[in-house]
Formats: structure tokens, sequence, C-alpha cells
């Protein structure tokens, strides 16, 4: 068969693939790319849910939490607005770091 055919036929089926609807995933992925290296985050949208009728932001507690599992050393919360979390800290490789959270259930990473 003809190397040609054979690619012809694979694009063909791979768009007919991608033109297939689907369903909507029941989780979000959210991945980071920054000077400290890539972060993926896994959120449940129903967690975030049940989340935000029992608490409705983000608190500093869970900022500061979040901010050393991005490897921040030694965080401070820098300041909280009625939308975002600012915490700054020490990055892995030595270097002042500002890392913000929106203020909402799941401190999710905005910048």
């Amino acid at each position: 068969m003809n190397i040609g055919k054979v690619l012809a036929t694979g694009l063909t089926m791979a768009g007919a693939l991608m033109a297939l609807p689907s369903a909507s995933p029941a989780q979000s992925i959210d991945l980071y790319l920054g000077p400290g290296g890539p972060d993926v985050q896994m959120r449940d949208r129903d967690y975030d849910r049940d989340d935000y009728r029992s608490y409705r932001g983000c608190s500093e507690r869970q900022a500061i939490r979040r901010a050393y599992a991005l490897g921040l050393d030694d965080p401070e919360i820098e300041s909280v607005t009625r939308r975002q979390v600012v915490v700054d800290g020490v990055g892995r490789r030595g270097r002042y770091t500002t890392v913000y959270f929106a203020n909402r259930p799941g401190c999710p990473r905005i910048g």
C-alpha cells in the first residue's frame, strides 16, 4: 500500500475522531509553567461547589499551605482582596517570588 494513502487515511480518521462530541469531564486540570517548574492542579468541580457552601473563599491558612506545596519557603500573606490572595516567599532557586490565588474555594492559582 502506498505510504501517502496510509497517511491520508490516518489523518482522515483522526479528524473524524476529533469531530465526535465528547462528554464533559467532572474534573478540570490546570497546568502552570513558570520559573519554578511545572505545576499541575486537578480540581473536582463538584467538590468546589460543596466547599463553597461551607466556606466562601480562600483562607489565609489555605493560601499558605498551597504556597508551601508550590515550593515557596517562608511564605507570607502580602494582601487579601475580594478577588485574590497574594502570597510572597522565597522560591526554589532562592529568588523572591509572588504567587496569586483566587479568593474562592480551593485557592486556585491565577498567577
